[in-house]
């Protein structure tokens, strides 16, 4: 009988196990089935491509990723409105990738031996292989325009980074509009956008590049315009330098983000995905609590 780690109950191991078990057979037993597919995936695939082409914000980061790395983070997240994409392709290539060496599993809540003899024993049957490669990723950039489909109208100026994202992470929480105290106006260069239009921070580190930008969007072109141009001047004026005193309140900020970040899972899964640099193919979240 194998000897269960000191202050871990017979019926909690078993808990625990039963929930890695059901994580590791979507990735060692799924079956992928042709009806499956036709009859829900792909209807459901479909729709969530058209809800992001409707959806302005959405839209114009999936094409600032693009645009800033052409391949790879470029890559979008969506699926095209007509594929050619079979039940057979997807099987062929969870069979390629789906391996030991292309899996990452996280745990909170849980003593790392024990996780690590749970998925030991889940990923038993999981297929061998070295991990996936990938290039690093590059910066190119450029411009493009494209039409609307309702909603507001929407600009996103910005750039891409293969650096280090700290300094970008403290850009970000000096331009920020959100105040740092509730009902607060807050002091960032952008609270004074014309009325009417939003400024909206983007930042998303990834594991070997960052994009970084301005999201506005406002009710009509001339009001995004004027927005836009009070956007890029706080930009260009934060890149010439700022105040020792607003750099250092930026720094906290950005800092007091991250952690607070770090309490939601969602938070944690952004910021430990982000360390796993395009591959393993498969990042699994296992809290188990």
């Amino acid at each position: 009988m194998n000897r269960l780690p000191a202050m871990l109950s017979p019926e909690l191991f078993i808990h625990r196990s039963f929930f890695v078990d059901v994580l590791s057979s979507f990735i060692t037993s799924a079956k992928f089935t042709r009806h499956e597919f036709d009859e829900y995936v792909a209807p459901l695939v479909a729709a969530e491509t058209e809800a992001a082409t409707l959806d302005p914000a959405a839209h114009a980061i999936d094409v600032a990723h693009t645009l800033a790395f052409r391949s790879g983070l470029g890559s979008s997240l969506f699926a095209p409105a007509h594929n050619s994409i079979t039940a057979a392709d997807i099987k062929s290539f969870a069979s390629a990738s789906f391996t030991k060496g292309n899996i990452a599993v996280v745990g909170t809540g849980i003593d790392q031996g024990t996780l690590s003899k749970l998925v030991e024993q889940a990923f038993a049957s999981a297929g061998a292989s070295s991990a996936a490669s990938a290039p690093a990723s590059k910066y190119f950039g450029g411009e493009t325009r494209l039409e609307g489909h309702g909603g507001p109208e929407t600009v996103f100026i910005g750039f891409g980074s293969t650096g280090a994202t700290a300094d970008l992470a403290a850009l970000a929480a000096h331009l920020s509009p959100s105040p740092s105290v509730k009902w607060s106006k807050g002091l960032s260069p952008l609270s004074s956008v014309p009325e009417g239009t939003s400024v909206q921070i983007v930042y998303l580190p990834y594991s070997d590049a960052t994009l970084f930008g301005l999201l506005v969007q406002g009710s009509t072109p001339a009001s995004v315009k004027e927005a836009g141009k009070v956007a890029v001047s706080a930009l260009k004026a934060a890149a010439q330098g700022i105040k020792e005193e607003e750099l250092k309140s930026a720094i906290s900020k950005a800092k007091f983000a991250s952690a607070n970040a770090a309490d939601s899972r969602e938070g944690v899964i952004a910021a430990l995905g982000s360390k796993v640099r395009l591959y393993p193919s498969i990042f699994i979240s296992a809290f188990v609590y």
